[in-house]
């Protein structure tokens, strides 16, 4: 089970400055604490206009995650979304000056890095759970994600890359703040060198660099060393820490994907949200009372365009 049960913010404001990775603007943001229970909140400090990190408010997911809202956007919100996730800080106000988060060196590291030090204080109440009552499915293209019944919060996780020096990698975690800081937090972003040419020519990975990201080329990577053997399907398996906080609250559940990146990620979260009977709120130390099921085993299974 999750390791707080009461709702938890920043103990004090926190500020990281970088450059997007998409756009090479600078950008800087500031993480504040807030009195109450509010979830987490984008604002965009020169207009006053805030987005909620909700999944109907999931824009353009082309190698990130971005918010949009009243012609606002907030690009790359994942590596930090997972970062709070992780932590289980569910509730702060992100203040943001540009329209894409820094990507720092490609991974959550430097985002844990500064609430850690911020550190963390409890909110009033419970902390309130999504907890999966059936499985839910979505599928585009022969990649698939699942969601089941789960005590807490377990990630299983299989990329396959036509590439030599990635291919098949498989991952399974129960997450819990620990584990997230020592196994998923400092894994980065990942590329082909044969597709960078193309992603720029598109106006993306303007910022990029082997400094926040892990480049392969046909006989390896680029970089001077890997962080992890597997490096690869672990950054894959944060931005789904951070795809899953757009669900609004935490997730209780057995999550599998295959093959999967931001489309079906968020694809799944809005399949579940969808699905009234395939979940119910769950308050922390609170048992909730039985809800009333048939057919509970079957799972809604969501073809997802390509």
């Amino acid at each position: 089970m999750p390791r707080s049960q009461h709702p938890q913010t920043l103990r004090q404001p926190v500020t990281v400055t970088g450059h997007g990775l998409h756009t090479n603007k600078p950008c800087r943001v500031t993480i504040h604490p807030v009195a109450q229970p509010t979830g987490i909140r984008f604002l965009h400090g020169p207009t006053g206009i805030e987005i909620p990190a909700k999944a109907d408010l999931v824009g353009e997911l082309t190698l990130a995650t971005t918010l949009t809202k009243d012609g606002l956007r907030f690009g790359t919100v994942e590596h930090l979304l997972a970062a709070l996730a992780g932590l289980e800080i569910e509730h702060a106000i992100i203040e943001v000056d540009s329209e894409e988060l820094p990507i720092l060196d490609g991974s959550a590291g430097p985002w844990v890095e500064a609430l850690v030090a911020a550190g963390t204080r409890t909110l009033p109440g419970f902390r309130r759970f999504i907890k999966v009552l059936r499985p839910v499915e979505v599928s585009a293209q022969g990649k698939w994600m699942r969601v089941s019944p789960y005590a807490g919060l377990r990630l299983r996780y299989t990329i396959d890359f036509d590439h030599p020096a990635i291919g098949r990698q498989s991952r399974e975690v129960s997450l819990t703040p620990e584990k997230f800081r020592r196994e998923l937090s400092t894994a980065r972003t990942f590329c082909m060198e044969q597709d960078i040419a193309f992603m720029r020519s598109k106006g993306l990975a303007l910022g990029g660099s082997l400094d926040n990201a892990v480049v392969f080329s046909a006989t390896g990577p680029l970089n001077e060393t890997l962080r992890y053997e597997d490096e690869a399907v672990r950054h894959k398996m944060l931005d789904l820490v951070g795809d899953l906080a757009l669900l609004g609250a935490p997730l209780l559940g057995l999550v599998e994907a295959h093959a999967a990146g931001h489309a079906l990620h968020i694809g799944l979260v809005k399949a579940l949200l969808a699905d009234t009977q395939a979940w119910t709120w769950s308050d922390a130390g609170i048992a909730a009372p039985a809800r009333p099921m048939f057919g509970h085993r079957l799972p809604s299974v969501h073809p997802l365009p390509a």
